[in-house]
């Protein structure tokens, strides 16, 4: 039998929460309000409605063994009224396994429950995830202008945040054109896309974030795997070699982190620049538990200010390169030899080189998607810049490149699109494929020899200097 839980509980939009339980063949149901609901029994593989109830109450159930194959995902979705229309939540995946219910236990649940550590509850904590950071201007007029017209007249928090959401979730548009033309350099700030209207999942969550946070109410963006399809959904498990390849954000409400996801409740997509087309409003992707959030997110990290302490080697051997990531997010790097980060180490937001430190090289993929750094300085000691070393930096402004560097490898900067200046040393005999590719902002001086460095870009540098 696949992994399950018995029970958890969802929290509606308006703060009441709503306690899931599988007893036997019945899925029961306990309010902590007195309301009418829909209960929809979908197959998950393609959608298909299997069965619609209505009921209502503070506690209720319905039996759906008998609607059910054995071995096959159900998701359950609930509709009620709140704030004047019909919301729903969904993402509640069921199986039938013998004449008993469960509900689906995603292998990622374990991976977020570690993952999630940084999301803390502590004053000061809560406090940095209301400041200002690259793409999240909270304290911006324009986006301060716009919160306090989203939820004018809001009761509480609670509907605050609903307000912020919907705005984003059924006003904006998916921008399907710009993902065509680019898959980077997109520039995402939360002003940029509360005035275009349009973004990608990163941009929604920008925009989300700040809006929040001028509202006083603390929120984040997070990055992991999002899965869609259904074959990867249900068979896709965590691995060391995974990247990020989407956004979503968690809001701090009635004491908890709660998980919303914008793109997937989506309403609106850009096909061209005018071309929109329009779905119906979602909510199913809003304020889910960990529980049910993990059947199709993966967490890796969230751009939080602060660190989760942590340290280890993290080189070719026990003997070598060093790492200790502190509470005010800062990673120190001690020891010699080869620097590789373990995969998923990103949540620091500043890279200190100790003195008595010799590394020689920036391994593989030592800092891709580390987004909250901006400024790094490599020691003198550095001699090469392995593949994909800095991909996907994309808070990061400005790298320090020591004279004695005589190789970047392939993609080393690729997807950099706030990195301003670089200069490659005299040095360097080698820049790999595609190293500073999708680097819109980049003004990049190499020697002459390294002239052609960019010859295969499809979005080349803003500006090339050939010394």
């Amino acid at each position: 039998m696949p992994a399950s839980f018995t029970s958890y509980e969802v929290t509606l939009v308006d703060g009441s929460s709503l306690l899931m339980r599988t007893l036997g063949s019945r899925l029961v149901f306990e309010s902590s309000a007195e309301r009418k609901y829909d209960v929809t029994l979908l197959k998950l593989k393609n959608s298909r409605v299997v069965k619609n109830f209505q009921t209502g109450g503070k506690n209720f159930d319905v039996d759906l063994i008998s609607f059910m194959d054995e071995d096959t995902l159900y998701n359950v979705v609930i509709s009620y009224e709140a704030y004047g229309m019909t919301v729903n939540n969904g993402d509640n995946l069921i199986f039938r396994n013998g004449n008993a219910i469960y509900f689906w236990r995603s292998e990622n649940y374990e991976y977020n429950l570690g993952t999630t550590k940084e999301l803390w509850t502590d004053d000061k904590s809560l406090k940095e995830c209301l400041e200002p950071q690259n793409d999240i201007e909270a304290d911006d007029p324009v986006i301060r202008g716009y919160a306090e017209r989203i939820v004018k007249g809001a009761a509480d928090d609670w509907e605050k945040v609903f307000r912020i959401y919907k705005f984003i979730s059924s006003d904006m548009a998916y921008d399907k054109a710009q993902v065509k033309a680019s898959a980077a350099g997109y520039q995402d700030s939360a002003i940029e896309v509360i005035r275009s209207g349009k973004a990608i999942c990163e941009g929604f969550c920008n925009a989300f974030v700040a809006l929040c946070r001028a509202q006083g109410i603390p929120a984040v963006v997070e990055f992991g795997i999002g899965f869609s399809d259904y074959n990867e959904l249900t068979t896709r498990k965590p691995g060391h070699g995974d990247y990020a390849d989407h956004a979503w954000a968690a809001v701090y409400l009635g004491g908890k982190w709660r998980f919303v996801d914008p793109t997937y409740d989506m309403a609106r997509f850009l096909q061209e620049e005018k071309d929109v087309t329009t779905y119906n409003d979602s909510t199913k992707y809003y304020l889910l538990p960990l529980e049910s959030f993990s059947n199709d997110h993966r967490i890796m990290d969230a751009d939080t200010r602060h660190g989760v302490p942590v340290a280890g080697y993290c080189g070719t051997n026990h003997n070598g390169a060093r790492f200790e990531i502190t509470r005010d997010g800062v990673c120190h790097i001690s020891g010699s030899g080869s620097l590789q980060l373990p995969a998923g180490i990103t949540g620091f937001h500043t890279v200190v080189f100790e003195q008595d430190s010799h590394i020689t090289e920036i391994g593989a993929d030592c800092f891709r998607d580390c987004d909250l750094i901006t400024v790094v300085i490599l020691p003198d000691s550095v001699r090469q810049i392995k593949n994909s070393a800095f991909n996907t930096c994309e808070d990061l402004h400005y790298v320090r490149i020591p004279d004695n560097v005589d190789f970047i490898g392939e993609k080393a900067f690729i997807g950099c699109d706030e990195l301003s200046y670089i200069k490659i040393p005299d040095s360097c005999s080698s820049i790999g494929k595609y190293a500073f590719e999708y680097c819109p902002r980049l003004y990049i001086s190499v020697p002459s020899k390294l002239s052609d460095f960019a010859k295969d870009y499809d979005m080349k540098p803003m500006k090339t200097e050939v010394r």
